[in-house]
């Protein structure tokens, strides 16, 4: 059940990504977008930190949010740490997955925590949610 209601957000993040995407369109967006992609087509295999740092453009941006989401993805596949899950939960409540951003902050707060992190921004983006 947990799964599917994932996929049903995820599905529903991805329309919403895509209008937004379409809506938007910026000249220098674009070539920013394009600027972010030849970063990450030429990213070395364990540079978590070049897609963690396009998706968070893309969210600042609000466009090619799509994209963005499997740019978080990809940085948190290679290396789950409390940046690139703070861009992720970023990208969930942009996308109106509210409890899916807090969960996502909270293990942000965790991650943070133990990397000695100061976390306080993270926390306050929770309190804001909430």
């Amino acid at each position: 059940m947990k799964a599917l209601k994932q996929l049903l957000v995820f599905v529903l993040v991805t329309i919403v990504a895509v209008n937004t995407s379409f809506a938007k369109g910026n000249e220098n967006d674009d070539n920013e977008i394009n600027q972010l992609r030849a970063s990450v087509e030429n990213a070395a295999a364990t540079d978590w930190q070049v897609y963690a740092d396009a998706a968070e453009r893309c969210i600042e941006l609000r466009t090619n949010l799509s994209e963005a989401y499997v740019w978080i993805s990809k940085s948190i596949e290679i290396n789950s740490n409390s940046t690139n899950l703070e861009v992720k939960a970023d990208y969930l409540k942009l996308n109106g997955a509210k409890e899916m951003a807090i969960a996502t902050y909270n293990e942000a707060i965790l991650a943070g925590m133990q990397e000695g992190r100061d976390i306080t921004k993270i926390q306050k983006k929770v309190l804001r949610l909430r």
